[in-house]
C-alpha cells in the first residue's frame, strides 16, 4: 500500500586520501512516500563537533527581552478583557504575544528564567508545561475571538543553529484558519492518499515503519517514534506520530507528558552526539476532519564549521527545495535505540 521508493546513483572522481586512485561513491534518491518530496542520502560518518553557546549566550544576556527583570517591562502583553494579567502562566513557563505579526494570533512561549540551557539539560516539566500552554492558548484565543480556529502551528527553534534569535529558550505558535505551506502540501497529498486508499496515511505509515523495524525506535502511550525514510535534515530527521488523534485539540494531558518525555529523550541524544540545536514543528489535520494524524518533526541543527558558524542550510536546499542527508536515517534509528538501552556514558564508549 505504501512503497518507499529509492534510486541508487554513483558519481566518481581521483581519491586524495587513495592516492588518487579512481574511486566510485555511491549515494541514494529517496522519495518521500507522502509528499514525493526527493532527498539525497550519503550515508558518510559525520562528526560534529561542541559548540559552547555559555559565551554567545552571556554577551546578548544584557539585551535579552526575555531575563527576570527585563521581561516584565519590554515584552509585550495581551489585552485584560482576554487574559488577566497580560500573558498566560504554567509553573516557569509564561506565554506573550509575539511583536512580529507572523499570524493573526501568534505567541511566544519564555520557557524558563535561565538565560541559557544547553541540548540536554531543559527540564522535561518545563518541555511540558510550554507545550500545555500553547494548546491552552489556542483554544482560549478561538473562545475570545468566538472562532474556531483550525490550526495551533506549534513550532520551536532552539540554540542558534536552528535560526534562532534568542539563546533564552523559547517556543512559538501562530494560531491560524489555514495551514502553512509545506503543512498545505502534506494535507493535500494526504487527501489524495485517502480518496484513492479510503485509509489516513500516517497510521498505514507507521505499521509499514514498524513492520520493516530498521528505523523504528520505540512507541510510549499513543506515541511513535522513528526516523522517517527520507528524511530531510543534514543530520536526518525524527518522527514522532500520535496514533488516534488528529487535531490539536484532540492531544490530550497524557500525550503532552508522553511528548515531553521523547523530546527530552531526544535532546539528551543530541547532547551525546554533540548536537546543539534542533527545529521542531507540529502538523494537525483541520477541525472536524481526519486527514492527517497529529505529528511531530524534530531537525538536529548543527554548524557545519563551529569556527565560521557555517550553516547546515545552503543554497540547494533554500532555494531548489533538494534536501541532502549525511547520516542514513537507518543508522539514526539504530544510534538513538542503542543510545536508549545502554545509557550514554556506554552509548558515547562506542560511538
Amino acid at each position: 500500500m505504501i512503497s518507499l521508493r529509492k534510486e541508487i546513483y554513483n558519481t566518481t572522481y581521483l581519491h586524495p586520501k587513495k592516492n588518487f586512485e579512481k574511486t566510485d561513491v555511491f549515494a541514494e534518491m529517496r522519495y518521500d512516500p507522502l509528499t514525493g518530496h526527493r532527498v539525497r542520502v550519503y550515508g558518510i560518518e559525520w562528526r560534529t563537533k561542541k559548540v559552547d553557546f555559555y559565551q554567545l549566550g552571556e554577551k546578548s544576556r544584557h539585551r535579552c527581552p526575555f531575563c527576570e527583570g527585563v521581561l516584565e517591562k519590554m515584552v509585550a502583553r495581551f489585552p485584560k478583557d482576554f487574559v488577566e494579567k497580560g500573558y498566560f502562566e504554567k509553573g516557569q513557563s509564561i506565554l506573550i504575544p509575539n511583536i512580529l505579526p507572523y499570524a493573526e494570533n501568534a505567541g511566544v512561549v519564555v520557557l524558563t528564567r535561565n538565560h541559557i540551557v544547553p541540548m540536554g539539560k531543559m527540564e522535561e516539566e518545563t518541555i511540558c508545561d510550554g507545550i500545555s500552554l500553547i494548546l491552552d492558548y489556542a483554544k482560549e484565543v478561538s473562545l475570545y475571538k468566538k472562532k474556531e480556529y483550525n490550526f495551533a502551528h506549534l513550532h520551536w527553534n532552539y540554540m542558534p543553529t536552528s535560526g534562532g534569535s534568542l539563546i533564552h529558550p523559547h517556543m512559538q505558535v501562530y494560531v491560524t484558519d489555514t495551514p502553512l505551506n509545506y503543512h498545505s502540501r502534506v494535507l493535500e497529498k494526504a487527501k489524495d492518499f485517502k480518496k484513492e486508499k479510503g485509509l489516513e496515511f500516517f497510521s498505514q505509515y507507521v505499521k509499514k515503519e514498524e513492520q520493516e523495524k530498521e528505523r523504528f525506535v520505540f512507541r510510549k502511550g499513543r506515541c511513535v517514534v522513528l526516523a522517517p525514510f527520507a528524511s530531510r535534515g543534514m543530520l536526518g530527521e525524527f518522527l514522532v506520530i500520535l496514533e488516534d488523534s488528529f487535531n490539536y485539540k484532540q492531544i490530550s494531558d497524557d500525550d503532552i507528558k508522553d511528548l515531553g518525555n521523547i523530546i527530552k529523550k531526544l535532546s539528551l541524544f543530541f547532547e551525546a552526539k554533540d548536537i546543539p540545536g534542533f527545529n521542531l514543528a507540529l502538523f494537525s489535520s483541520p477541525l472536524n476532519e481526519d486527514i492527517i494524524l497529529n505529528h511531530i518533526r524534530v531537525y538536529p541543527r548543527v554548524y557545519r564549521d563551529i569556527e565560521i558558524f557555517a550553516t547546515d542550510v545552503e543554497t540547494p536546499t533554500l532555494l531548489y527545495g533538494e534536501s541532502f542527508c549525511l547520516v542514513s536515517p537507518e543508522k539514526n534509528a539504530e544510534d538513538f535505540r542503542t543510545f536508549l538501552e545502554t545509557g550514554c556514558d556506554n552509548w558515547q564508549a562506542k560511538a
